[in-house]
């Protein structure tokens, strides 16, 4: 039998962790520091993120995850050993064996499975089994909102999960490899050909989440810095939520249409009961300005935003 009961949740942004025994739970920015001349990792999470900032640190900044699955079997051994040594290894003896629920994206491949379950035992798991991320949503959406039923949008980073979700089983779901990351590069794209400005990822993830709106009648104004296109200067443009509406729309509506037809999939039964129970939205994309309105104008159905859209993976893991 293993002492501790550990749940993981390996975002491409962070990584999160909790133990069953006492509900702690702890992340990570899912990023690691390598050593130009060594090749060595020299840094995780947030020490990565410092020695990438210090002017000749000699460091390289890499991410081990992507959408979900490992990429850098060594990047991620070094993320998931220090959330490992700041849950339990000031208790943990020789002895300590450990079981790991890991969520996953819906459908995820065996081979990318096979590639976490191999990371974990190589760290001393016991026992390595998976959850779909909208499973592991729904044991804690269901009881913050009080349904047994309803669709379940989870907008990370780099993908997006949507199911239509009954008693913790999936009636109809996808995985979307469209996400934050995409809306942020739709900002830059629209900022450079509006203002022939090319914004940095950093300077164009802070207008997403600033700026950008789904309320058209929102008025905030940002002012940003990028490089001029034309001339390589370096410029400031102030730059408006009416300007951005547009492309905010646009990609939010593929979110509609996919909604749309995983209701339309299921018995209709279940479709009547979705209608009434709604949507329920969770990850860090679910914080964007006037998205819950939005959907709920286009859909015709009410939109729920969990009170901590990014810990609700975790949170769920936990309660199962």
């Amino acid at each position: 039998m293993a002492n501790y009961e550990l749940v993981f949740d390996l975002g491409s942004a962070y990584v999160s962790a909790g133990s069953k025994k006492d509900g702690f739970t702890d992340k990570l920015p899912a990023v690691v520091a390598v050593s130009t001349d060594t090749k060595q990792i020299v840094g995780v999470g947030v020490d990565a993120i410092r020695l990438g900032n210090t002017v000749g640190s000699g460091v390289k900044l890499t991410h081990p995850i992507l959408e979900g699955a490992i990429i850098d079997n060594d990047g991620a051994k070094a993320l998931i050993s220090a959330l490992l040594n700041r849950l339990v290894n000031y208790k943990m003896s020789a002895f300590s064996r450990y079981n790991v629920v890991c969520s996953v994206p819906c459908g995820m491949i065996s081979s990318d499975k096979n590639t976490i379950e191999t990371v974990f035992l190589g760290l001393g798991a016991k026992q390595v089994s998976f959850v779909e991320a909208p499973v592991a949503d729904c044991a804690y959406l269901f009881n913050e909102f009080r349904t047994r039923q309803g669709i379940v949008v989870d907008i990370g980073y780099d993908c997006t999960d949507l199911a239509v979700v009954t008693a913790n089983q999936i009636a109809a779901g996808c995985t979307l490899y469209y996400s934050g990351k995409n809306l942020t590069e739709a900002i830059a794209d629209k900022i450079r050909s509006k203002y022939m400005i090319q914004l940095s990822r950093e300077a164009a993830e802070y207008l997403k989440i600033n700026c950008a709106s789904l309320y058209p009648n929102d008025s905030t104004v940002v002012s940003v810095s990028g490089t001029n296109t034309q001339t390589g200067v370096a410029e400031q443009v102030n730059v408006s939520s009416k300007e951005l509406y547009d492309t905010m729309v646009d990609f939010m509506r593929k979110y509609v249409r996919i909604i749309q037809s995983l209701v339309d999939s299921v018995r209709s039964d279940l479709a009547t009961l979705v209608h009434s129970d709604g949507v329920m939205l969770c990850g860090g994309g679910a914080k964007l300005a006037g998205l819950d309105m939005f959907l709920q104008s286009e859909l015709g159905l009410p939109v729920y935003v969990a009170t901590y859209p990014e810990d609700v993976t975790i949170k769920g893991l936990l309660a199962l």
